[in-house]
């Protein structure tokens, strides 16, 4: 398993940055959007965008993927495979020429890519359709490119997203509270799954529920007899949240009453779905204690970190 403490001493390469190194308000024209239906998916690029109708009464997602993820992978794959089951379309933001690069320069795209998803919302908003209705998903750094979207939505539309989605935020270069990463106000509700706090994921909470997975600090079960868990760990984000997505007694959390009865695993207050359909009414800090599962275990996991590559361009 890669130590905490190796990994920290290589954050001295995101806190030497400036602080608005990753500050980028810049639109990216040529991203392009997969959106995903049950009779197939079409590709579109962001100066396309004002052509695509979504239907206003239903719920629109967007998924963005993170570092080194792709549009086709098998996050993606079993994302959408899942929420098909309930929506019309899926989005997801191809985030492959921001994100298949060294950490620190993925790092440095993640504001650049909200700005433009957030051009994309403006311009679908005009549209007629009710920016309330969209539910943004952000895996890793994904995440933190939902939340700086969501914000930007708030601040220059005047409204709010019905909904965002972190599956474990990114923590390396994005540690300190800052601009440039997800908060709790980004949307009406924001929800945030943590599976490898501390390491490769945020441990702080950040958004009005924070659900975390086997504790603050405990390795995911079906992660345990890997040599280096990271990785998997995180990508525990998606699986378990996918696989709720049909499932609303899969992710059943403990609410904690406290920062210490969380890290103690000692919650003991009302159990409820923290899962993909966790009511929007749920506030606090939840642990989900589960045994490995043979499913989730099975999947493989695309893209594995190597940390070599982290702090290079």
């Amino acid at each position: 398993m890669v130590r905490l403490s190796t990994i920290e001493k290589s954050l001295k390469t995101c806190e030497s940055l400036p602080f608005d190194a990753l500050a980028s308000s810049q639109v990216i024209p040529e991203l392009k959007f997969f959106e995903f239906t049950k009779s197939g998916k079409r590709k579109f690029s962001l100066t396309k965008a004002h052509t695509r109708s979504f239907a206003p009464d239903s719920q629109l997602l967007v998924y963005i993927p993170g570092w080194w993820n792709t549009p086709t992978d098998e996050s993606s794959e079993a994302l959408v495979r899942a929420l098909l089951g309930d929506n019309p379309s899926v989005l997801i933001l191809d985030t492959r020429e921001s994100f298949s690069r060294g950490y620190v320069s993925s790092a440095l795209q993640v504001s650049g890519l909200a700005y433009t998803l957030f051009s994309f919302i403006k311009n679908l908003s005009l549209t007629g359709f009710p920016v309330t209705r969209i539910h943004l998903i952000g895996f890793s750094l994904g995440a933190h490119v939902a939340g700086i979207a969501g914000r930007l939505v708030k601040k220059k539309l005047n409204r709010s997203l019905q909904k965002i989605t972190a599956l474990d935020p990114a923590r390396p270069c994005f540690l300190k509270p800052s601009s440039y990463r997800l908060k709790r106000d980004d949307a009406s509700f924001v929800y945030v799954l943590h599976t490898s706090s501390g390491v490769v994921g945020l441990e702080q909470p950040l958004g009005h529920v924070d659900v975390y997975a086997n504790g603050v600090d405990s390795a995911q079960p079906e992660c345990k007899d890997r040599a280096v868990s990271v990785e998997c760990d995180h990508a525990q984000a998606w699986k378990l949240f996918s696989a709720s997505v049909g499932n609303d007694s899969l992710l059943v959390g403990a609410h904690c009453a406290t920062w210490e009865e969380l890290e103690g695993k000692r919650c003991s207050g009302d159990r409820v779905n923290v899962g993909y359909r966790c009511s929007p009414q749920t506030r606090g800090l939840y642990v989900y204690t589960s045994q490995a599962n043979n499913h989730l275990r099975t999947l493989r996991v695309f893209n594995p970190f190597d940390i070599r590559t982290w702090f290079h361009g």
